[in-house]
């Protein structure tokens, strides 16, 4: 068995092994929640089911291909089989074809099966293309596609015999006339379903709605169509919605969360009213299909966690899995059995397994995902044991775990009919827990609305996988949904261990002010969960940020900025964490979320030191925002802190860490200070006139980085080289300091790295504090920075549509007022130079 550095690189030169990165159609302006909710993806596990014509077997997609199985069998028959990942079937009414989203390196397509001859054919269409569906009719089939602005427009094609006419397209660019939480100005139309008579459609649009994906709209069938449409039933959807016209014409069928954290079936009348629920699980269902003959629904359930296919009898409460126990392929396959192992023991790990086709792959017991970052790799976190049906010829498999173990890479060969057997022995190069160090991500939802359904037992399964130490979870809203409200306890979670915790605080996600983490939320989760909710009964911006830290803190809870910047802030409006300076100033806060992504670090960093520059003691934190019940998201753990706790994991202990600043914050290098013999966090003390200080630090780092850079008050004060082949450096440096200051240490490397998914490797410590004499930290450049911010962020809440009374507007300002006193007094305060 081979692994290390070395090898792992040279094997992902080698493709198509290496897998197919995942290209993200990410649309009108909704990111990664539009992949995960509505795009077509890879499970291993049934997803998207179609009906047979006569009602005898379902289509669906699994493991990258499209199957068919009767709906008294057991037995899975592949369709498909290519370089594509396919998905979305759609079977026509003669049953001689079925339509589908193929999906490559460079996007989503519809191709065409022959059903008697099992050949492919793609569909040619404009832009990336997916949700097909036949008319009843079989003379046309519509599908939505990507048009010019982003948005996603319904079109259909004219169908005879195999062959496809000009197209014709029912919906059109329409302007909202701005950009909406999470969408942009230009509306989507998507999830088109065919009225019996083929002369209508109902599908799911925007147009004219501030939230979510819209409402379902009554569409004539013609060029232009939705010019003329009828909202059927208004509320707030999030892609999944998926309507389905049932085929007396009277009814349709569509999945709904209505509110609640699940996502259940309904059934509402064609002409309007009130609907009925028809499932009431406290996990989801989705994908909801009618039989031919109207008795029966196919839908998806992911009860057990990950989704198996289910059918629902219209009435009487009968419903039964559709039990897969046997797949038969059109090529050949064969089995690799994989043991997880940790330096000998039985581990978990994060797993990447390409088929010799290139094409990713997952036992159906896993969960597969895509990494949200950079690399776009399809992976499944396992423990033990594990097998995974392969197509026969060379297999590759990564694995990885954390940043304090090598990762691994091994091919293998795959024999048609044959089970392969591999270990997956994963070693660790350094131990932060023995020098006292220990890892977290404060930033992580455990559920969110997702195709998962997450439990607290495999998030922590993932976090083994990971090397994590602490996991941060955060209850939250996705708009008016509340996840995971019920694990909420005050305390760390009964899962935790002398190895782990687990605790669930809460992400408070105002718009307008930007979002933020509590830790440490000892009585009770703060409601409303937002502010600046536009078109609610919370559309105001009062309570503001100041008010809800004021309200943690008095819980004993830690509250800091999360995610706060992915651009310059001035160029984005402030936008993300506009109130960041106000509660600098009235240090409300404790921490800021420094690093979320490389991206996010970029332009978080230098704020953060600027607000170090202004003498106020802000600890990095870090956490990836992972979202673990979507389909893309950053890995648990990508971001992540280490604060120094010395011989035991206790809650206690990293709570009063954070609050202390003893911290660095990393995606791969693991950075260690001493200044004068203090950690980050620490405070020296030197004459008036300042003197020298010694600085000693420690590199370790799963992937070469390229230099080492000294901060001294924002700026880098010596850089020193990364030597080329080493994975760890100590370094040791004399730091003149003539003004009172902090300083910080940074490694780096300005590329993407396996295992890092991110678009460059970077760590950086929290700040040692040094001061001359009696001399206060500060920098008017900064101060003045911040009061500008201030300045710019009244004016717009000043003009802000929500308030409910001239009280609570002014309540708010004259926080912002008072803030920018205090920083006014701090650039006064400044040395001049």
């Amino acid at each position: 068995m081979k692994n290390g550095i070395a090898l792992f690189l040279a094997l992902l030169a080698v493709a198509p092994l290496a897998g197919q990165p995942r290209h993200f159609v990410r649309g009108n302006g909704a990111g990664g929640y539009v992949y995960s909710y509505y795009l077509p993806q890879t499970a291993s596990t049934p997803w998207r089911p179609a009906w047979s014509p006569d009602g005898k077997e379902i289509a669906f997609a699994m493991s990258g291909s499209i199957w068919k199985i009767g709906v008294h069998d057991d037995v899975a028959y592949e369709l498909t089989a290519s370089a594509t990942y396919d998905s979305s079937p759609s079977w026509s009414p003669d049953g001689r074809w079925i339509a589908y989203t193929a999906e490559d390196a460079d996007g989503i397509d519809l191709k065409l099966l022959n059903v008697a001859t099992g050949e492919s054919e793609t569909i040619r269409t404009e832009g990336q293309s997916f949700d097909p569906t036949w008319s009843p009719d079989g003379k046309r089939l519509a599908f939505v596609r990507t048009a010019a602005k982003g948005e996603y427009e319904v079109r259909m094609l004219p169908f005879d015999n195999g062959k496809f006419g000009a197209p014709v397209d029912v919906t059109t660019e329409n302007s909202f006339g701005r950009s909406r939480l999470y969408f942009k100005p230009y509306d989507d139309h998507i999830q088109p379903t065919w009225s019996p008579d083929s002369q209508e459609m109902i599908l799911v649009s925007n147009r004219g709605i501030p939230l979510g994906s819209g409402a379902m709209w009554r569409v004539p069938v013609k060029a232009g169509g939705m010019a003329e449409a009828k909202m059927l039933l208004r509320e707030e959807t999030l892609y999944r919605t998926s309507p389905q016209w049932s085929h007396d014409g009277k009814r349709v069928l569509y999945a709904s969360h209505r509110g609640s954290q699940h996502v259940n079936l309904y059934v509402l009348p064609v002409a309007g009213g009130e609907p009925y629920q028809l499932t009431f699980g406290r996990y989801d269902h989705f994908d909801p299909r009618w039989s031919p003959d109207g008795e029966w629904i196919a839908y998806i359930a992911n009860e057990p966690g990950v989704s198996e296919l289910r059918i629902l009898r219209t009435f009487g409460g009968g419903e039964r899995k559709v039990e897969i126990r046997r797949r038969v392929y059109r090529r050949p396959m064969g089995s690799l059995e994989v043991v997880v192992k940790n330096q000998g023991e039985p581990g978990a790990a994060r797993l990447y397994v390409t088929g010799s086709d290139g094409k990713a792959y997952a036992p159906p017991t896993a969960y597969q995902r895509v990494e949200g970052r950079a690399a776009h790799r399809d992976f499944f976190h396992a423990e033990g044991r594990f097998t995974v049906d392969l197509p026969a010829g060379q297999a590759l498999v990564d694995a990885a775990k954390g940043v304090e173990y090598l990762p691994f890479s091994q091919t293998v060969t795959i024999e048609p009919g044959k089970v392969s057997l591999l270990e997956v022995d994963l070693q660790r190069f350094t131990s932060m827990n023995a020098a006292g160090w220990y890892s977290g991500s404060d930033h992580v939802h455990m559920n969110y609305g997702g195709n998962l359904h997450n439990t607290p037992k495999n998030l922590m399964m993932m976090a083994r996988g990971e090397d994590l130490d602490v996991v941060g979870q955060k209850v939250a809203n996705k708009d008016n949904r509340i996840f995971d409200p019920d694990q909420y306890t005050g305390k760390p979670h009964p899962l935790s261990s002398p190895e782990a915790l687990l605790f669930f605080d809460q992400e408070y996600r105002p718009p307008f002010y930007g979002h933020l983490n509590f830790i440490n939320l000892t009585q009770h989760l703060l409601s409303p969960f937002l502010t600046g909710y536009e078109g609610t009964a919370i559309d105001s911006l009062y309570p503001s940020n100041t008010d809800m830290f004021r309200l943690g803190r008095a819980q004993g809870a830690l509250g800091g900025y999360v995610h706060p910047f992915s651009r310059d802030p001035k160029s984005a409006g402030y936008a993300v964490a506009r109130g960041f300076p106000v509660d600098l100033a009235l240090e409300t806060l404790d921490y800021m979320e420094v690093l979320t992504s490389a991206g996010h670090f970029r332009f978080t960093a230098p704020v953060w030191h600027r607000a170090l520059n202004c003498g106020f003691r802000v600890t990095a934190t870090a956490g990836e925002d992972s979202i673990l019940s979507l389909h893309a998201t950053p890995i648990l753990g990508s971001s992540r802190l280490y604060a120094y706790l010395g011989e035991k994991l206790e809650w206690p202990a990293w709570v009063d860490a954070i609050r202390k600043g003893r911290t660095f914050v990393t995606n791969g290098p693991l950075v260690r200070t001493t200044v004068n013999g203090e950690i980050p966090g620490g405070e020296i003390h030197l004459p008036a006139g300042g003197g020298e200080v010694l600085l000693e630090g420690r590199v370790d780092s799963v992937t070469p980085l390229d230099k080492i850079e000294i901060f001294r008050n924002g700026k880098v004060v010596e850089t020193l080289p990364w030597p080329q082949g080493e994975r760890g450096v100590s370094f040791s440096r004399r730091i003149p300091v003539d003004e009172s200051s902090w300083i910080t240490v940074r490694a780096s490397a300005d590329r993407m790295i396996h295992p890092i998914d991110d678009s460059f490797v970077v760590g950086e410590t929290g700040p040692t504090y040094i001061l001359c004499g009696d001399q206060k930290i500060r920098s008017r450049t900064d101060a003045q920075y911040f009061v500008e911010w201030i300045d710019d962020i009244t004016e717009q809440a000043k003009a802000h549509p929500g308030w409910r009374s001239e009280k609570e507007k002014t309540h708010v300002l004259d926080q912002f007022a008072e803030a920018r006193r205090i920083l006014v007094r701090r650039a006064e305060e400044a040395p001049a130079r």
